[in-house]
């Protein structure tokens, strides 16, 4: 079985391989790959980022957990503890960005960034920290199941019923747990 330590960062360095990581957007300059040399093929296309390891105080994360009622699942608090990042396309799931900063508010932001979503799932116990890579379902934490070692089942939901009628849905788990999701995209890379 793999440490958690060796999951982290083979996870971590999936992004690049799974994703062009183009800066489709205003990047922190911090996260853009610098380019060796400027040639005319850099200058014409989107410059790319790439995955940031930075060590963040895990004090920095309270004000998100009030408002979100509960805590992540360990690997994932230790993935935002060490890492920032964009959005990025891991094929399995679209992982929200958690972009450079001093606290979390930009991965706050994605968190709260539909508002019917957070409505809905949050106080029911489900916390959404991705999408799926076809469609617009969230996928969540389930704080509300928690595994012996602190780690939550992923639920998918589906997103219409959410939207149109502010109510749960159809859902479904589609992973045991956050280790087995990351353990899937690495594997999917591999």
């Amino acid at each position: 079985m793999m440490s958690d330590t060796k999951l982290l960062t083979q996870f971590v360095e999936s992004f690049a391989r799974m994703e062009d990581m183009f800066a489709l957007e205003e990047v922190p300059d911090e996260l853009l790959v610098k380019a060796e040399t400027e040639t005319w093929e850099s200058w014409r296309e989107f410059p790319r980022w790439q995955p940031l390891p930075v060590e963040t105080d895990p004090a920095e994360l309270e004000s998100l957990y009030q408002r979100i009622g509960g805590t992540f699942p360990p690997l994932y608090e230790h993935l935002l503890l060490s890492y920032r990042w964009l959005e990025v396309d891991l094929k399995l799931l679209r992982l929200f960005a958690n972009p450079p900063g001093d606290n979390f508010a930009g991965l706050s932001e994605s968190i709260f960034a539909d508002r019917a979503l957070a409505e809905v799932l949050i106080p029911a116990g489900y916390v959404p920290f991705g999408r799926s890579s076809v469609n617009y379902d969230p996928l969540c934490f389930d704080l509300n199941a928690r595994l012996p070692n602190g780690d939550c089942p992923v639920i998918q939901f589906e997103h219409e019923s959410i939207l149109c009628n502010l109510r749960i849905g159809e859902q479904w788990q589609r992973w045991g747990s956050f280790s087995e999701l990351m353990s899937d995209v690495v594997l999917l890379d591999s």
